[in-house]
C-alpha cells in the first residue's frame, strides 16, 4: 500500500446537514483524517488510531448485544 505522506483530499458521497445539505470532503494527512462540509471552513480532525479503537469497541458491544439477545431466545 502507498503511505500517506502527502495530503490527499476527496469529496465523499456522504451528505451532512450543515447550513443546508452539503457533501463531506475528507483529507488524509499522515495519521489524521480531516472532515469538513464542502464550502465551509470548519474542520473536524480525527486520529486514525482513535477511530480504529472506537470501531473495535462498537463491534464488540454489538456482538455482546447479539449474544445476549440469542441467549434470551433460547430460554
Amino acid at each position: 500500500m502507498t503511505p500517506s505522506t502527502r495530503p490527499v483530499t476527496r469529496l465523499t458521497s456522504a451528505y451532512v446537514r450543515e447550513r443546508g445539505m452539503r457533501p463531506v470532503a475528507v483529507t488524509i494527512t499522515g495519521s489524521l483524517i480531516e472532515l469538513r462540509a464542502k464550502g465551509l471552513r470548519t474542520i473536524e480532525t480525527v486520529d486514525v488510531a482513535t477511530l480504529w479503537y472506537q470501531a473495535v469497541k462498537a463491534r464488540v458491544m454489538r456482538e455482546k448485544a447479539e449474544k445476549r439477545k440469542m441467549k434470551g431466545k433460547k430460554l
